[in-house]
């Protein structure tokens, strides 16, 4: 979903599409070597040190993704909402049909397409809602935003240690739209000038925990430093967001190419796409190279079919 003027900057839009190929990397990368939640008897699998500074790196995609969302700022309008709802009906259908095929099984799950993906549920709960969410950023003070945010990330913090009281993708994503208008509209000059130190002081915050996580052997801490509920991650992806926007360029391949970004994730997340795309990824031996070619292709794949997807979607609701 994009809710950028027609002269979107390029600079934020190849973000995107850069935060969409790092979530296939994550996401592959992780069912092929175990890497979701990580145990200490994992500690002598081969490259898992490399394996999981990449997965830390891939799981910064859906943070940026959604910080973007928030830094730009929703604004709710029916025929945008109608066109996200047949995307996901799109690939819904894709994947239903696909997944019988090669495994000769019905996924009835498909057919429950806004559900289908816990992002989508989530960003179209924020979708609906986001006229009044913005009604509330905008008229507190950045003081109240603040004392909002503290509020959530604790709760997201403690629900890793209290199951029973689990907020999961819809609180976090929408701590991190809050914590991107919060930046927008409130981090003054001074800050956004020294975004570059504050970055390269979190990122190597980041790769001491996750080093000294390895070195010790507590690797589920790894774990929770990868998660969305981090707000160590919003913090990085945050400020690269603030530097990059002040890159302008104009380019309408890029940004040709970032409408279809959602899609990826929605076809490659989908129980046909994990199937069908898994050849393209290592999985005997780590391969760096593998995974950046693999999501490239996934990406530019996916990028021509959701052309068929755009003139469906042209020819029903243009005129609405």
């Amino acid at each position: 979903m994009n809710f950028i003027n027609k002269k979107r900057n390029s600079s934020i839009e190849l973000l995107r599409i850069i935060s969409m190929l790092l979530i296939v990397i994550f996401h592959f990368l992780s069912r092929n070597f175990n890497l979701y939640v990580i145990s200490n008897e994992q500690i002598n699998q081969p490259n898992i040190l490399s394996e999981i500074y990449l997965a830390q790196l891939g799981a910064l995609g859906v943070p940026c993704f959604m910080f973007i969302s928030g830094y730009f700022g929703i604004k709710f309008k029916q025929q945008r909402f109608n066109e996200t709802l047949f995307q996901c009906l799109f690939y819904a259908l894709i994947s239903f049909i696909g997944y019988f095929f090669i495994s000769e099984k019905t996924e009835w799950q498909a057919l429950l397409f806004i559900n289908y993906w816990w992002f989508m549920t989530s960003y179209l709960t924020i979708y609906v809602l986001s006229p009044g969410i913005n009604y509330l950023i905008e008229n507190s003070s950045s003081k109240r935003i603040l004392f909002i945010l503290c509020f959530l990330y604790i709760t997201l913090i403690c629900s890793i240690w209290r199951p029973a009281s689990m907020v999961n993708g819809f609180v976090t994503l929408v701590a991190i739209y809050i914590f991107a208008r919060f930046c927008r509209l409130h981090l003054t000059n001074n800050i956004k000038e020294k975004s570059i130190y504050i970055l390269l002081s979190l990122v190597i915050l980041k790769i001491i925990l996750i080093f000294l996580s390895f070195k010790t052997i507590h690797l589920g801490a790894i774990t929770y430093i990868s998660s969305y509920k981090n707000p160590l991650n919003t913090l990085i992806v945050g400020f690269f967001v603030i530097i990059i926007e002040k890159k302008y360029f104009y380019s309408n391949l890029v940004n040709r190419l970032a409408n279809s970004s959602l899609s990826v994730y929605l076809l490659s997340e989908s129980a046909f796409g994990m199937i069908f795309f898994s050849p393209l990824f290592p999985k005997e031996q780590f391969n760096l190279g593998g995974f950046i070619i693999g999501s490239i292709i996934v990406f530019i794949s996916i990028f021509i079919i959701d052309n068929i997807r755009l003139i469906i979607s042209k020819r029903l609701f243009t005129n609405e």
